[in-house]
């Protein structure tokens, strides 16, 4: 495979069901097609890469991520932006966020994203991100509530952050985008389910009662948010992660804001095949 010139790539599992630490390689030197080839095959296996002791500029980040996907433009702030409490116009800059998949309003989600970490809080003061194996969360489910969800269809939408509703619950604003998937999401890729439900994007379920959907969506955010199916990542500096959207959902636990917190995210579209 190919140390830092690119000829030796060491692949570590992280936990038993998903992620992997990747060394032994410059995410910004040139790479050969066998090695780009290897990476790709690597992440639809693990779902989430960790490469630490990286230095990517800007470009750099953006052919990196280039490797897995397509760059995508989808959304307002175009395929590449910072997640940040240190730009100005940098995107969710502070709190804890719940466990969600990005662009799940869209007709067609992000397949992956990329974060770079450019600055992070000290070690032990929050602002981790949490992944959790949506596919190991249905796996776990009880065969009762497998049934009851295989033909439900749900409503994802933009969460109203700015009249700070609660959540999980109904939050659409107007004008902003709505879209309606399986509950029970068959990856593209691989076929395999995953509940794709999350308190952040929640709207309803098709065909039942505000109350009714608001009560399945806290359990099914109950079954996601199991310890035993999340890994949190610890943010170094140098820190790329990279996963598979619609595999894993992520969070973040909170933070001191007297700390910065500056990390830099793409998107990637419609995958390279692995």
């Amino acid at each position: 495979m190919q140390t830092k010139d690119n000829t030796r790539m060491r692949v570590e599992p992280i936990t038993p069901f998903m992620g992997a630490r990747v060394t032994g390689i410059d995410a910004a030197a040139p790479m050969d097609e066998a090695l780009k080839q290897q990476l790709r095959e690597t992440w639809w296996h693990y779902g989430l890469l960790h490469f630490p002791g990286q230095n990517l500029d800007e470009a750099a980040q953006l052919a990196f991520a280039s490797i897995f996907g397509q760059i995508s433009e989808e959304g307002e702030y175009g395929p590449q932006h910072y997640v940040s409490n240190v730009s100005d116009n940098g995107l969710v800059p502070h709190g804890e966020l719940a466990f969600h998949v990005d662009h799940s309003w869209s007709p067609t989600p992000l397949r992956g994203l990329m974060l770079y970490g450019i600055e992070v809080p000290p070690e032990g003061e929050g602002g981790d991100t949490l992944f959790a194996d949506a596919k190991r969360a249905w796996e776990l489910l009880p065969s009762a509530l497998k049934e009851r969800l295989r033909e439900l269809q749900i409503v994802h939408t933009y969460p109203d952050q700015s009249n700070h509703v609660p959540i999980p619950g109904p939050d659409p604003r107007p004008g902003m985008p709505t879209s309606t998937h399986p509950l029970a999401y068959p990856h593209p890729a691989t076929g395999e389910i995953g509940i794709f439900c999350s308190a952040r994007h929640f709207d309803r379920i098709v065909g039942w009662s505000a109350e009714q959907s608001l009560a399945l969506a806290q359990e099914l955010v109950g079954h996601i948010s199991k310890p035993e199916i999340i890994h949190a990542h610890k943010w170094h500096r140098g820190d790329i992660i990279l996963w598979d959207n619609l595999r894993l959902q992520h969070a973040r636990t909170n933070f001191d804001r007297r700390h910065r917190r500056h990390l830099r995210r793409t998107q990637i579209g419609e995958p390279l095949p692995a």
